[in-house]
């Protein structure tokens, strides 16, 4: 891998735990909620809105999934109740690696920004709320181009608004299908194998794998 000009962060999942997502839908659905099925859903929705030209707000995808997955557990969930469900979303915790992985990769000069595929409010809501603020340059969101990752157009978007190569800037993302996405559009990425991940796509992952952001600084010399 390159040295890189940037550091994209994916948020969900990679800097942020969605526990308190699975305590919210234990509401719903009882102990042990189907959370990766929600999560899959979303982004199954995200890539139909991509390939029909119909974006819009992750979160409205997300409470869609939320009522699909319900009805096909014989539930009936309100459009205001599911809404309500994915509250949390914007104040999720960082996992524990993160801030010091972060402070430490900020020694190495390299500017760090977070990618995602929430909203904008919701996104800087998340990363302030996080204590992540003070240590990325910018908060990116899909919305500014209306393009989902994996679809290309976000991470070179993200790469040209920052001012550089794409081929200079690394997506690190605890998705196969992030990372995948980002390399299929030039970029460089780390997948980190956050509990329960593994690379499951049609082309081979990137050269550097990590167990979290502690590790991907050491390995990068911070």
């Amino acid at each position: 891998m390159g040295a890189p000009s940037l550091i994209a962060f994916d948020v969900n999942e990679t800097l942020l735990s969605l526990d308190p997502i699975r305590s919210s839908l234990e509401g719903i659905f009882g102990s042990d909620p189907p959370i990766g099925e929600w999560f899959a859903r979303l982004l199954h929705g995200s890539l139909i809105a991509n390939a029909l030209d119909q974006y819009r707000p992750f979160g409205a995808i997300g409470a869609e999934a939320l009522i699909s997955l319900a009805a096909r557990r014989g539930l009936l969930l309100r459009a205001e109740d599911a809404i309500d469900a994915l509250r949390p979303m914007s104040t999720l915790p960082p996992h524990a690696d993160v801030i010091p992985g972060v402070e430490r990769l900020a020694r190495i000069g390299v500017p760090m920004i977070a990618l995602t595929n929430g909203s904008s409010d919701v996104a800087v809501a998340q990363i302030d709320n996080a204590g992540l603020g003070d240590l990325l340059a910018r908060v990116i969101s899909v919305e500014e181009v209306g393009m989902f990752k994996p679809d290309p157009v976000p991470y070179r978007h993200a790469a040209r608004a920052m001012g550089v190569p794409i081929e200079e800037m690394v997506l690190v993302a605890a998705h196969d299908w992030d990372c995948a996405g980002a390399m299929h559009a030039g970029a460089q990425a780390v997948f980190v194998k956050r509990p329960g991940s593994a690379w499951g796509m049609p082309v081979p992952p990137p050269e550097r794998q990590v167990d979290g952001i502690e590790t991907l600084a050491a390995a990068m010399g911070a």
